[in-house]
């Protein structure tokens, strides 16, 4: 993998782990990365689970130009913060 793929996926996943604990107040682990193909969008998704919980799965995607979470999913019984 390039040097400029591990860059994006670090900026992703500090953008990714920012949401999670502003939105929904966990910490996440991730364990997967895949690019979606460039020439259809410049996102990169993630995914990984609750820290703590394996079984507790999260998922996000994040675009590589602003880093920008474009969409964030957690199992149902975690509830986004007030």
């Amino acid at each position: 993998m390039s040097n400029e793929k591990k860059e994006i996926i670090q900026k992703a996943q500090v953008a990714s782990q920012t949401y999670f604990k502003e939105k929904y107040g966990i910490d996440v682990e991730f364990t997967d990365h895949k690019f979606i193909p460039a020439d259809l969008s410049h996102t990169v998704s993630l995914t990984g689970y609750v820290k703590g919980n394996k079984d507790q799965e999260i998922f996000t995607m994040v675009d590589y130009d602003t880093y920008e979470v474009k969409t964030g999913s957690v199992p149902d019984e975690i509830k986004p913060l007030k």
